[in-house]
């Protein structure tokens, strides 16, 4: 049976345990250091706290390793991936190859995203080498992920939801020409996010402080069925910087999708066990984002930017149709809420206001408005979904079937979990006959009790016409014992990833220049061993950065004008074309070829 995992992100270990109690099969958390997100890494401790949690349901935890890392951090990394393999950490996701140089326990291997994982031969090498996953890249497309499929062993996870970052991973370098924070060391400055103007070689303004890298959020929910018929294995959500209400909707959200695919095909299994007893309808929409788009998977279309703004718009839920002092009357496309938080676009900003309370189309806000009518309003605060998600916690449960027997007045219990993993318990002590056949459904009733435990003891058999009398307290012993028994013998079955030797004998082909992100000297001898003569040292190394891509892009700027130069509509620009703020200046190349867009460094 094939098996499919929604893997959620964990900002700390209290979103992992959110992120597993809304469906989630597996988390991915940074540790103490050189994970992609330097701002939030977690202690060992923390992490075997989500280890021991995720387990319970068999669910896995993975560790982000993966920024590229400097000669003297090499000592500290080996020592905490033995850290981490100590404390059931199910596998750890490496951008840096000098990682595989290292004295490794066998953790599982997972190839970062940040690996630039778009052409298939690298792919293929990657697969070859022996790494158990290779986390692919967003850009890449339906078919190209089929034709990945066909030609791969490994694993595949791909991302299908969350922010989107405009370069390629691991092939932006904005950051860090601009601020000195690389963003293959978890520091980046997120240029694109940033105002930006653009005009031709002739000084002619084509945009003027416009947000025009600031890519919309991948959703690619309506697609998880043809994501699952592609082969791939590993749904993955986007956002180690968000927080538990976040992750807990969205997870919840992604879950219940799959949970349809799966139950639509008998050979389809989900990765994690139990099942969700959600306190709050899921809706996306309610939660942060930047509107939505999914981007190249069907094929390439403009609207994958908010040129206007880089931040959470929400759901458009009214027009204004007049405006007193700090009142708004609207015409409502849904129902606004007191404490709702609203925002409209001024023009030039993207402006936020608080209702204070709502009365049908009558909104009274906590400032006066400079709104026009005929203006749109959005949510991107939802106070009453947002204290939903508060006080609507999830649970996990696993169901647990148990017979009761009697074998020469003692009692014996046996529990099967959903699994198929079963256990059994026999009393010490021998019982009287009951004279009461009430005494059936007492001890029914307690068996069925199973408390804050992970498991619900759903169905519940007694088998014995020989009814025995046992105390209450007696028989609430019996099923600690029971249920006990049950974890330790899921645990001894929980199945366990063991990294198999990695093939030295694969030879890398592809382009081996700057954009190998090569900085420390293990990374090159890894390279050299795998048939690269010459080792050029990466972008980090401050080697050679002018003239050189620091970012290179499948959305085109170009298209996303309807200026597409395959169609003749650029004839009114003079390129090249030039992109610039307060921070630097860049130029724009367009590889029309290949469908790629360049921003050089000049």
């Amino acid at each position: 049976m094939r098996r499919v995992e929604l893997l959620s992100p964990a900002k700390n270990v209290d979103v992992a345990i959110a992120a597993i109690n809304n469906g989630a099969d597996a988390v991915y958390i940074g540790g103490p250091a050189f994970g992609a997100r330097k701002a939030v890494g977690n202690s060992l401790e923390d992490i075997e706290k989500a280890v021991l949690y995720a387990h319970r349901f068999y669910c896995r935890v993975f560790v982000t390793l993966n920024t590229i890392l400097y000669d003297e951090e090499l000592p500290e990394v080996e020592r905490l991936i033995h850290g981490l393999y100590k404390i059931g950490v199910d596998a750890i996701i490496v951008q840096d190859l000098a990682v595989l140089k290292l004295d490794l326990p066998p953790i599982a291997l997972h190839a970062s995203t940040q690996m630039h994982n778009y052409d298939l031969e690298r792919i293929k090498f990657l697969d070859r080498l022996g790494f158990q996953r290779v986390v692919l890249a967003r850009e890449l497309s339906l078919a190209q992920l089929r034709e990945i499929r066909r030609e791969v062993k490994a694993e595949l996870e791909y991302f299908v939801h969350g922010a989107l970052c405009v370069s390629l991973s691991g092939q932006c370098y904005m950051s860090h020409y601009l601020t000195n924070r690389s963003a293959n060391r978890g520091e980046c400055a997120q240029a694109c996010r940033m105002r930006w103007t653009v005009e031709d070689d002739a000084g002619k303004v084509v945009l003027k402080d416009k947000y025009v890298l600031s890519l919309k959020d991948l959703n690619l929910s309506a697609h998880l069925s043809e994501l699952v018929e592609a082969g791939i294995d590993s749904f993955k959500i986007e956002g180690r910087l968000k927080e538990a209400d976040y992750v807990a909707n969205v997870t919840n959200y992604y879950s219940s999708c799959l949970d349809e695919i799966v139950a639509c095909d008998e050979d389809l299994a989900r990765v994690g066990a139990g099942y969700v007893k959600a306190g709050f309808e899921a809706d996306p929409e309610r939660s942060f984002n930047r509107g939505y788009t999914d981007y190249f998977f069907v094929q390439r279309k403009p609207g994958m930017v908010n040129m206007d703004s880089p931040k959470s718009m929400g759901k458009k839920v009214a027009m204004v149709k007049q405006v007193k002092g700090n009142q708004m009357f609207v015409e409502l496309l849904e129902p606004v809420h007191n404490a709702d938080g609203l925002c409209y676009f001024d023009g030039r900003e993207l402006r936020g206001v608080k209702v204070n309370t709502a009365d049908g189309g009558r909104l009274t806000c906590n400032e006066r408005l400079d709104v026009k009518p005929g203006m749109l309003l959005y949510r991107n605060y939802d106070h009453e979904f947002v204290t939903r998600l508060a006080k609507g916690t999830s649970v996990r449960k696993i169901k647990v079937k148990i017979d009761v027997y009697v074998e020469d007045a003692r009692l014996v219990l046996v529990a099967m979990d959903e699994n198929g993993i079963s256990v059994t318990v026999r009393s010490d002590e021998t019982f009287e006959v009951a004279t009461n056949p009430a005494q059936v459904e007492r001890v029914v009733g307690q068996l069925r009790k199973s408390g804050d435990t992970e498991y619900d003891c759903y169905e519940v058999e007694y088998h014995d016409e020989m009814v025995l009398f046992i105390p209450s307290s007696v028989v609430n012993g019996y099923r600690r014992q029971l249920l006990d028994a049950l974890s330790r013998e899921r645990e001894e079955q929980r199945e366990r990833w063991v990294q198999e030797p990695l093939n030295q004998d694969v030879k890398y082909t592809g382009s081996a220049d700057w954009r190998l992100n090569v900085v420390n000297r293990l990374a090159t001898e890894f390279y050299r061993e795998h048939g690269v003569e010459t080792v050029e040292p990466g972008f980090e190394t401050g080697n050679k950065v002018r003239g050189r891509e620091v970012m290179t892009t499948r959305y085109c700027l170009l298209f996303e004008l309807g200026m597409c130069r395959k169609t003749g509509k650029d004839k009114a620009l003079k390129f090249p074309l030039y992109l610039s703020n307060n921070l630097g200046r860049f130029r724009l190349e367009f590889d029309c070829k290949h469908c790629f867009m360049k921003v050089l460094s000049i």
